[in-house]
């Protein structure tokens, strides 16, 4: 089939079309509705789980008070966790095209991690209580024992469980606000560069295949790219990106003219018609 228009430049195009779309920011947050919403179901349903060990642990096997229960806890938890898998790749993904980068931020995770913490400790407001605090009843042949460690520790399961996922949620923002400055840090970069950096073409000096992604290794799931390019004084430099995309067609660098040494300010695109997103930086 014959086409008039580049695909690369189509490509392109494409990308920068919904570079700064609002309809994209609504799709994130809805996406990161969706993600509060599986979160605490996810949370909710370890709660379940949880109280399903915790008790055949304080008390016995044949504690049969929860039995009439149907198991839905569990069921709607594993739901909820897939959804939040789902939903929070497509909240990432809104934007990260909305901002024009490489990379999504990582707020859906800790938007994640603090609804389950709300599920995990609504769940254990109702959790069965033990039928004798410091002892497993036996209800059925009446051999009752005395708590050991284990059950002392699950039977304060309802505190310290939510807490570690708070700890857990507190880890996930500090690690997301520390993801989230350095994008910020290299977009300005890159963007000051664009403005007032050289951008000039590079040659492909070497593309070493990564292979992984299923129990053969055979299928290829990146490549680290090693290409070279001349400054303005002449002198010729050599960099190394890692890239996920295994269409390479050609090689630009993009470099501070001050400073070609500094890898930092050196970003290097791998397709004709680069989007802003295509613009790799150092590793």
């Amino acid at each position: 089939m014959m086409n008039t228009v580049d695909p690369a430049k189509a490509r392109h195009d494409r990308i920068e079309r919904w570079r700064g779309d609002r309809r994209l920011l609504v799709g994130a947050a809805l996406a990161s509705l969706v993600t509060l919403a599986c979160g605490y179901l996810t949370g909710h349903g370890f709660g379940a789980l949880l109280e399903q060990f915790r008790t055949t642990v304080i008390d016995s096997v044949f504690d049969d008070r929860g039995d009439g229960e149907p198991p839905y806890g569990p069921i709607w938890g594993t739901i909820g966790l897939l959804g939040c898998l789902a939903a929070g790749n497509l909240a990432s993904a809104a934007v990260r095209r909305y901002q024009g980068r490489r990379s999504g931020p990582a707020f859906p995770v800790v938007l994640a991690f603090a609804a389950s913490t709300l599920g995990l400790w609504d769940s254990s407001r109702g959790w069965l209580p033990p039928l004798a605090v410091g002892t497993a009843v036996d209800p059925v042949f009446h051999e009752d024992e005395k708590w050991g460690f284990w059950a002392w520790f699950l039977y304060y399961a309802d505190w310290w469980a939510p807490a570690f996922v708070l700890v857990l949620t507190f880890l996930a923002l500090w690690y997301a606000v520390q993801v989230s400055r350095h994008q910020a840090e290299l977009a300005r970069t890159r963007e000051r560069l664009m403005r007032h950096g050289r951008r000039v073409p590079a040659a492909i000096v070497e593309v070493k295949l990564r292979r992984g992604g299923d129990e053969s290794g055979t299928r290829v799931v990146g490549a680290d790219v090693t290409v070279s390019f001349v400054d303005l004084s002449g002198v010729r430099h050599w960099v190394t990106r890692r890239t996920g995309d295994t269409a390479i067609a050609g090689a630009e660098v993009l470099f501070d003219p001050a400073s070609p040494d500094d890898d930092k300010k050196i970003f290097v695109a791998l397709r004709r018609h680069p989007a802003l997103s295509d613009w790799l930086p150092a590793n």
